[in-house]
């Protein structure tokens, strides 16, 4: 390797094995390279965007963000992974901007969420002003 853009792709998958999240890459990079990936010009490709959380895990930020690289990544073994580094090596290949948030179906099932928390939260008051209009045959003893 020789470009700090295949150290960055390397870090990447490397740690999406190992299950580590968004900063063990950044980490992981620095220490291979001495440099901080996001201050490198021109700007690495396949980079979170700034203000993204760096404790999320790294599958989800690949999952959300690099869904092509994500879905190679699970569809074949660790042995595979040296080729995959070449072929990111010569492809202009970067984040998806929108990244999960534009999908319809997604979108729906908030939709649905949303709506079947207003249902419980109504059917919720019902019952709680429905058991304070009884006391339940509780009495409360005496005080002294």
């Amino acid at each position: 390797m020789s470009t700090n853009q295949e150290y960055w792709d390397a870090c990447v998958i490397r740690t999406w094995r190992k299950a580590g999240s968004v900063m063990d890459a950044f980490q992981m990079f620095e220490s291979i390279t001495k440099l901080k990936a996001a201050e490198i010009e021109p700007k690495l490709l396949r980079l979170p965007s700034s203000g993204y959380p760096w404790k999320i895990g790294i599958r989800v930020f690949v999952a959300s963000h690099l869904s092509k690289i994500s879905k190679r990544l699970w569809e074949q073994s660790p042995e595979l992974d040296v080729a995959m580094l070449r072929k990111l090596a010569t492809s202009s290949y970067d984040t998806e901007k929108e990244g999960m948030k534009s999908d319809s179906s997604l979108q729906n099932e908030k939709n649905k969420m949303r709506k079947s928390s207003i249902r419980n939260e109504f059917t919720t008051r019902i019952v709680a002003a429905r058991n304070s209009r009884t006391d339940w045959n509780v009495h409360q003893g005496s005080k002294q």
